[in-house]
């Protein structure tokens, strides 16, 4: 499997991930999930089995939806995520050795071949 960033092209914090992730050498599809959302099988194959994980607390949507304070199923987060990708964490490196939900400079780092 290759690793895979899923990222928003217009977001600096995925921008300076996709650049940190080329210093390291990493090599990485990149996939812009604005311009293709994720879908349903996608996302449940991403989500670990807390989905509050990969929820992106600063959206407006997040606020508005009243989501800090709310417990969701895998169902529920996938259900709202395939209508709202900016619910969505990012960026999300899919890796062999595994998941980076967000930007971690220290994860990315053991990554590096």
């Amino acid at each position: 499997m290759n690793p895979v960033l899923w990222m928003k092209s217009s977001c600096t914090t995925c921008r300076n991930a996709k650049a940190r992730l080329e210093e390291l050498g990493i090599e990485v599809e990149v996939r812009d999930y604005f311009k293709t959302p994720l879908n349903a099988l996608e996302l449940m194959a991403l989500l670990p089995a807390d989905p509050a994980l990969l929820l992106g607390t600063r959206s407006p949507k997040y606020k508005e939806l009243g989501l800090k304070d709310r417990q969701l199923t895998k169902a529920e987060a996938i259900d709202l995520m395939v209508l709202d990708n900016n619910l969505l964490k990012r960026p999300i490196l899919v890796h062999p050795v595994g998941l980076v939900i967000g930007f971690d400079a220290a994860a990315y780092e053991r990554l590096k071949p």
